[in-house]
C-alpha cells in the first residue's frame, strides 16, 4: 500500500521542470515524481525506484534548491513497522531533502 512521491514546491517554470523529469506531474502548484511500482512492494523499494529516476538529474536538483524550491520526499503507508535500508536512504542524504512518512491504518 506504500504511496511515496518526491515533491518539488515553490519552484519556477513547472512546466520546465516537468519536461526535464520522467514520470512527472504538475499537482496543485507543485511538481510530483509519484513512484510507479506496485503497491504490494515494499516501502524502500519505492525510494530506490524514485533515486533511480532521479539520481542522474542531482546537479538540477541542487540547482532548483539553490534557486529556492523546496524538495521533499512524502511516503504513506499502512505499515507500522518500517525498514529502511541504506540505499533507500541514499537518495535523501545525497539530495539533503526531508522525508516525511505518514501511516495509516489499514482498515
Amino acid at each position: 500500500m506504500p504511496k511515496v512521491e518526491v515533491r518539488i514546491s515553490g519552484a519556477p517554470e513547472k512546466e520546465k521542470i516537468q519536461s526535464k523529469l520522467a514520470f512527472s506531474a504538475i499537482v496543485k502548484g507543485d511538481v510530483i515524481i509519484q513512484s510507479r511500482l506496485e503497491s504490494d512492494a515494499t516501502l524502500n523499494d519505492h525510494l530506490v525506484w524514485l533515486w533511480g529516476m532521479l539520481k542522474n538529474e542531482r546537479r538540477f536538483l541542487k540547482t532548483l534548491q539553490a534557486e529556492g524550491a523546496r524538495i521533499s520526499c512524502h511516503c504513506t503507508t499502512s505499515k507500522r513497522e518500517i525498514h529502511l535500508l541504506p540505499n533507500a536512504a541514499e537518495m535523501i542524504h545525497l539530495l539533503g531533502i526531508e522525508l516525511i512518512i505518514e501511516t495509516k491504518s489499514s482498515s
